[in-house]
């Protein structure tokens, strides 16, 4: 075979556009081309690690009509939940009644439930009652400012860490002005501002008299309803099915409800309306007129 004699000028040329092109295809690599794997380093391993671990908890809110009701009948109802850590009370008398629902809610004796009366609200009162083995109270407070004209209740509102997992919320009870609409309108938009302002994950449950109609009620609702979840600051933890949560069958409409605001709108949620039974709704004086609504909650691990 005859091997083509090339000038020194020519190879020089045909060596300087190998040199070129190499250098094309070096900066295209640099740009985005995948570099090639050696026997001794694999690229990282970016395969799904697992679920992410979570805690579970279940929390209730009850109007308990301290003035139409007897607390060891109430305490029958509220031993029939089984695995709640937190409760929220509308309507609670006095200190003795939240005892007696604290005593009922540990039937079964592995739990250690402390309570928490509010200071407003005359014979009206708030009150929470949590499992102090799973929940550590960090701290409490009332919203005096929403409790307009100091006629009704303020808020009440405690802050809690989840001891397996260290993840802290604010759990608050509420029990807005029935009689007065424009009241009520004023403390929705109160709540909204507060919970804008606030950087922890609330959970807020109790009686609302929102008026929301189980039949039609995204259009037939009271108007303090959208002022409370005004730019999406509060979400509804909504039950499913929906059932008239008052024992008056003059009104087939949810007065209580279960919200969600900050960090806690992210948790995987679920909410039922308790004693559907048409049973539970025939009123006595021993019993409140309310169903219990009960949440659960599905909280990633870590602070």
């Amino acid at each position: 075979m005859l091997r083509e004699n090339r000038s020194a000028p020519e190879t020089r040329a045909r060596g300087l556009a190998i040199g070129m092109r190499f250098l094309v295809v070096f900066a295209a690599c640099l740009a985005g081309c995948p570099l090639p794997v050696t026997e001794t380093g694999d690229p990282p391993d970016t395969s799904d690690t697992g679920p992410v671990p979570t805690v579970e908890i279940t929390v209730l809110g009850y109007n308990v009509e301290s003035g139409d009701s007897v607390p060891s009948t109430t305490a029958e109802y509220i031993r029939e939940v089984q695995g709640e850590v937190l409760w929220g009370f509308s309507e609670t008398l006095n200190a003795s009644w939240l005892t007696t629902f604290a005593e009922a809610a540990a039937d079964d004796g592995s739990q250690d439930f402390q309570t928490l009366l509010g200071t407003t609200g005359f014979s009206d009162r708030l009150g929470i009652v949590w499992d102090d083995n799973i929940l550590e109270m960090l701290g409490s407070t009332e919203l005096d400012n929403i409790n307009v004209g100091g006629t009704v209740r303020a808020p009440l509102v405690a802050r809690f860490r989840i001891r397996e997992s260290g993840t802290e919320f604010k759990f608050m009870v509420n029990h807005l002005w029935r009689t007065d609409s424009s009241g009520r309108f004023e403390q929705a938009q109160l709540l909204n501002q507060w919970a804008a302002a606030e950087t922890l994950p609330v959970i807020a449950v109790g009686d609302y008299n929102f008026d929301w109609a189980v039949e039609g009620g995204d259009e037939d609702h009271d108007a303090a309803y959208d002022e409370l979840i005004a730019d999406d600051v509060w979400t509804w933890v909504r039950p499913d099915p929906l059932i008239a949560t008052q024992c008056n069958f003059s009104y087939n409409s949810v007065l209580d409800f279960t919200f969600v605001a900050n960090g806690a709108q992210g948790w995987a949620s679920s909410s039922d309306i308790l004693f559907p039974e048409n049973v539970y709704c025939q009123d006595t004086p021993e019993k409140p007129d309310h169903r219990p609504v009960q949440a659960r909650f599905t909280i990633p691990l870590g602070p």
